[in-house]
């Protein structure tokens, strides 16, 4: 795996809101089996990030020290609406060997045959599936689910990803016209916004904005055109305005806290040297918080008052570590270190999820509390070193 390979799949790993890209075995030829890379220093303390972020009126969008913790047995901010917290969302996600399973005790069979690269929960216990069916070409398709797994709808669309606000309340994509889609729980139908968006590219969605009902919701879309950086961010709303998103130079937005008060994202990213940098900002005033260029994937907890990431450089097929911060400085507040980490995710406010693979080759989805007790093995899968076969896949 070269360099531009190496982080086209970082990002695509750690894809905003995505949910849970399918590992092939050719994503881990060039692997050095064994070892890990370790950046050379963790001295800036606060330092820079891996994150994107960017200025959008707030109209828009509001309506303990580190530790490194060993591989457990087996068998073993201030928010910026308190008076209107935003709810918590649906809970965590994985796949199984075909089967998918919740925090909650959900778990039906994924009804789809070929390769499965999104999933997202949405309130309602509708979910809605990213994937590439067996058979006429292999096109991208969006399924919408019930809770036993029969299939509501399908419907074309291009590969550039899902995305789901942080209370579950929508789910948006692109079809095949290059026209955003949003669905809400209750439907099986999108709405189909009437815009289409041009570029040199299809255009990727990026994220539900806060506060989306079924009469106003918001669709942040990346754009590629011929701005200086080759792309721009979009707005989009129900009625089909758009409206441009200032970046202030930065690259791409990883995640918008659900409060809307902050945002993360990547702000530099050096291919040469493998360094990616991302920060946090004030969505309101572009007011840069912290950066960091150790970690990097920031997403904001259900009460927005964390971040939690994971190394900014892809090693092979995953990463060494992940790691808690808080929101408003970056101070490091819980890490976790073991194996090859595929993928994270918020469980709650007080946990997160890893899907990992130990040295030995065995695949966990592990439970992390954030306040440094012992991690839980919540589910286990035998396999081979280096062979991402088997691995637990999150999912939104």
């Amino acid at each position: 795996m070269n360099e531009q390979q190496a982080f086209e799949e970082a990002l695509r790993i750690q894809a905003v809101g995505a949910g849970t890209p399918t590992l092939t075995l050719d994503d881990v030829r060039g692997r050095a089996r064994g070892i890990r890379r370790r950046r050379a220093s963790l001295a800036a303390a606060a330092g820079a990030g891996v994150v994107a972020a960017a200025v959008v009126p707030i109209a828009l969008l509001v309506g303990g020290s580190t530790s490194e913790d060993t591989m457990p047995p087996v068998d073993a901010p201030t928010v910026s609406d308190t008076a209107n917290p935003v709810p918590s969302g649906p809970s965590a996600a994985w796949i199984v060997d075909g089967e998918v399973r919740t925090a909650d005790g959900t778990a039906f069979e994924l009804p789809v045959d070929g390769e499965v690269s999104y999933l997202l929960r949405m309130a309602g216990d509708q979910w809605v599936l990213g994937a590439y069916p067996e058979g006429a070409g292999r096109e991208f398709q969006v399924l919408v689910v019930d809770s036993s797994g029969s299939v509501l709808s399908t419907h074309p669309a291009t590969d550039g990803g899902l995305v789901r606000d942080d209370a579950g309340s929508a789910v948006g994509w692109i079809d095949e016209d290059r026209r955003p889609r949003i669905l809400v729980p209750g439907s099986d139908e999108p709405f189909v916004l009437p815009v289409v968006l041009e570029g040199r590219a299809a255009p990727s969605p990026r994220e539900i904005l806060p506060g989306c009902t079924t009469t106003s919701c918001r669709m942040l879309v990346e754009v590629y055109d011929g701005s200086p950086d080759g792309s721009s961010d979009l707005v989009v709303s129900l009625d089909g305005t758009t409206e441009p998103l200032e970046r202030l130079g930065l690259l791409s937005i990883t995640d918008v806290s659900p409060d809307g008060a902050l945002v993360s994202g990547l702000v530099s990213a050096d291919e040469m040297t493998f360094e990616y940098c991302s920060a946090v900002l004030e969505l309101a005033t572009g007011t840069e918080l912290w950066s960091t260029c150790d970690a990097g994937s920031f997403r904001f907890s259900p009460d927005s008052r964390s971040v939690l990431g994971a190394d900014a450089y892809l090693d092979g097929f995953g990463h060494s570590f992940a790691e808690v911060r808080d929101a408003r400085d970056g101070e490091v507040v819980r890490g976790f270190e073991a194996g090859t980490v595929f993928d994270e995710r918020w469980n709650d406010d007080e946990s997160f999820l890893v899907s990992m693979q130990t040295n030995a080759g065995e695949n966990l989805l592990l439970r992390v509390p954030v306040d440094g007790g012992e991690p839980e093995v919540v589910e286990s899968v035998p396999g081979t070193p280096g062979d991402p076969e088997g691995i637990i896949r999150l999912g939104g």
